[in-house]
């Protein structure tokens, strides 16, 4: 059975300090553009029921000026003169989605709303319905897609890219550092996206391969697989990995450590957030206080999440174990409110020897 595998390629741009104004105009462009063709949608709400390429189709017969289409109902011409046509489909694809997504968040509030009046019809204290609709997008923030034909001659160490200058479109060379793309695998269409003053290109690359067979099929069928089971623990051996064949007998084992040390960092943490509060005493309701610091705990929580589920693999190919086991757990261990709060306390305890 074929199967494939989706990842996202993060590469940095290197450029010219000047050439950063060029990407955000070019952002800004094409988010005005994807908020032309959202009120197209909106205007004309029957676009929605077809297909994409057909919605599509449909959407440039609406805006865009030819020979056989000279008078369009909603010229894009009043956005802008001369837009390449990628960078056009790109806008109507994303402004496409946003308003599938809206509707569908509308559709699903009225039915609540059907729901709520329905069952509150002859009771004399029936609860309103106070739930809101949701509403369009008041503002965009979409990350510009360069189709084929807005990007040529890519290679590991650069790209060209057709941006919009302010002024023209012109065709701008640029660096880029960063993970090359694996063997094998096919090349989507890239994303300009900003990370801070930084710009970076993502690129969705899908990889194809034969699915192996069901667990059942392994185990009962080839005597011969290996499986590598995972203990996760919260102490200072984070993982235990353990491979052994299907009747039990074990060959390998590999400890993945690292809590104490992520641990006394989550620690050293809670204490700065501990001793913050302790100085104003006052938590604004509705409002996440030391935001910075959680999100440091928060970022050192999700490298490490993905470090150790690396490790995880590669021991696991190394092994040529073909299953992996994990425990259930029946508690959920995600933070809340509560947890937060007997954290900070035990990092306000004194440190005794």
């Amino acid at each position: 059975m074929a199967a494939k595998s989706i990842t996202t390629i993060r590469q940095v741009l290197r450029y010219q300090p000047h050439q950063a104004a060029w990407f955000a105009a070019t952002q800004v462009l094409f988010n005005q553009v994807v908020a032309f063709y959202f009120e197209v949608i909106q205007a004309h709400e029957g676009v929605l029921a077809l297909p994409n390429q057909e919605a599509l189709t449909a959407l440039e017969k609406l805006t865009h000026a030819t020979e056989k289409n000279p008078a369009p109902v909603m010229p894009l011409s009043t956005i802008i003169g001369d837009a390449p046509a990628l960078f056009r489909r790109a806008a109507i694809n994303a402004a496409l989605g946003s308003a599938r997504s809206f509707a569908s968040s509308l559709a699903r509030w009225r039915t609540r709303r059907e729901k709520a009046q329905a069952k509150a019809k002859g009771k004399r204290k029936a609860k309103p319905f106070r739930e809101r609709p949701p509403v369009p997008p008041r503002c965009w923030n979409k990350s510009v897609t360069f189709y084929a034909g807005q990007w040529k001659e890519r290679t590991d160490a650069s790209i060209l890219l057709k941006v919009w200058t302010g002024t023209c479109w012109s065709w701008l060379k640029v660096r880029i550092t960063g993970r090359a793309f694996p063997d094998g695998v096919e090349v989507a269409s890239p994303s300009l996206i900003r990370h801070g003053n930084q710009w970076w290109l993502h690129t969705c690359v899908e990889k194809k391969f034969t699915s192996p067979a069901t667990i059942e099929e392994q185990v009962t069928t080839n005597t011969e697989t290996r499986i590598c089971a995972v203990d996760l623990n919260l102490n200072e051996q984070l993982a235990v990995c353990t491979v052994q064949t299907v009747e039990g007998t074990i060959l390998a084992t590999r400890f993945i450590g690292g809590g104490k040390e992520i641990a006394g960092f989550r620690k050293q943490l809670l204490g700065r957030i501990a001793r913050n509060r302790s100085k104003t005493g006052i938590i604004a309701q509705g409002e996440q206080d030391n935001a910075a610091l959680w999100r440091k705990i928060r970022q050192a929580d999700e490298h490490l999440a993905h470090l150790v589920s690396a490790r995880i693999v590669q021991f696991a190919k190394e092994q040529e174990t073909t299953i992996l086991v994990f425990e259930v757990r029946s508690v959920d261990l995600k933070p809340t409110a509560q947890t937060r709060r007997g954290m900070i306390a035990q990092a306000n305890k004194p440190v005794t020897t």
